[in-house]
């Protein structure tokens, strides 16, 4: 069967309300796979499941050269299949994966599991995945020979804990708690006397990824590839200075209003798009007169209240903050600046490099909490950079060491 691109699209989407996804979840969809098949099968006049297969390979191999993230590979082929079976069928099933059956054990194994999952005082869910870090544990015990509790030994435990960690490597805290929890069970009830499993109580180092960011000349370099005597050019230049010292998201940029600028008191508030929470921002002289400057000599007249518009009719706002990245990889892409997954060169490294900067000035960390938007500091965190000049200034000396050194 073949279709018009643009008309499978709305025949998909609408499948997706149907089905009852929420509306970011389609906005999503939209943006990360549906529109970008439309820039890339603009000059295809109809569509056929084939056509819309062969981008797979397209995106595998982008994912393959470190081109795009895994996330962004993911969503992608999704779309793709989304958009494939309603071409194929006129419609979209949601698929739901039967759970898997319940790996077998021994009538006194699985005795003792359903006793200590009956006493577990959490959600259902948490019950779950108790329950199946538990029976692999004691299936991997009989696997082992080990038919009994008093055969148990700190190897098994040891081996088992190693053999997990390859599938659950981010979710190990829930396999040394649910051990933990059924190794007391078991001595509490007299099927195990051993208390080695008491290391399991000890805390666990946990690994932190330290995530890149835009240095400040590369931000500056960026800013400076902006030319500013044409339309197009001051409405960039705002846009991205905003991002530059503000740290608002892309989509904040987005949708920001003419109304949530207060002018005499250099602030602009908004309520973010991502967590509906209400934000007000310092902002700087210069970015305001930047800002300024576009709306009253670059801005088209258009009824839309967005700050930033397309200059080409009707003049709508951006509908998403993937407008403003475009923006950003124009300049990043003019200045040279190369980008691969994970180097924080990026809008929203833009975004880390603002936090980042704070921190090395001395700024507490829950203000930077507050200009970033985030509730607690937990989430801020991942958000500042090594601060490499400073870090060097906590190294010590050699001199105690001798040896000439």
């Amino acid at each position: 069967m073949e279709i018009c691109l643009s008309e499978l699209i709305t025949r998909a989407t609408q499948c997706l309300v149907e089905l009852g996804l929420s509306a970011g979840t389609i906005r999503d969809y939209q943006c990360s796979a549906f529109r970008l098949l439309e820039r890339r099968l603009k000059d295809q006049e109809n569509i056929n499941p084939e056509i819309l297969l062969a981008q797979e390979e397209f995106f595998l191999g982008q994912y393959q050269d470190g081109k795009i993230s895994r996330h962004t590979f993911n969503w992608r082929i999704r779309g793709i299949r989304v958009l494939t079976e309603v071409c194929e069928t006129g419609t979209f099933t949601w698929k739901v994966f039967s759970k898997k059956e319940a790996v077998p054990l021994s009538e006194m194994f699985e005795t003792a599991l359903c006793g200590f999952i009956s006493k577990q005082n959490c959600g259902q869910r948490q019950k779950n995945c108790r329950q199946s870090i538990c029976r692999r544990f004691l299936r991997s015990l009989e696997d082992s020979g080990v038919t009994s509790f008093g055969d148990i030994r700190p190897n098994h435990v040891r081996s088992f804990i190693v053999k997990i960690s390859e599938t659950r490597a981010k979710s190990m805290d829930d396999v040394v708690y649910a051990l933990r929890g059924f190794f007391r069970h078991l001595c509490e009830n007299g099927l195990y006397h051993d208390t080695f499993w008491m290391l399991l109580a000890a805390p666990r180092c946990r690994d932190h990824h330290v995530r890149a960011c835009l240095s400040s000349d590369e931000i500056s370099l960026l800013l400076g590839s902006i030319g500013r005597g044409t339309a197009d050019g001051k409405r960039d230049f705002a846009a991205m200075s905003l991002a530059a010292v503000s740290g608002l998201r892309a989509g904040d940029i987005a949708s920001l209003q003419l109304d949530d600028i207060d002018w005499k008191k250099h602030e602009i508030r908004l309520v973010q798009g991502k967590t509906s929470e209400p934000l007000t921002i310092p902002t700087p002289k210069a970015v305001l007169n930047a800002i300024a400057n576009y709306i009253l000599n670059g801005r088209p007249e258009t009824a839309s209240r967005n700050v930033f518009v397309r200059h080409c009719a009707p003049y709508s706002g951006y509908h998403d903050g993937v407008s403003v990245a475009c923006i950003f990889r124009k300049y990043q892409k003019k200045v040279g600046l190369s980008h691969a997954v994970g180097d924080g060169k990026t809008l929203h490294g833009m975004r880390r490099g603002v936090g980042t900067r704070m921190a090395a000035e001395g700024v507490p960390v829950d203000m930077v909490a507050q200009v970033l938007g985030h509730k607690g500091t937990k989430a801020t965190k991942q958000y500042i950079s090594t601060d490499m000049q400073n870090l060097c200034c906590c190294t010590l000396g050699l001199g105690s060491l001798g040896g000439g050194i």
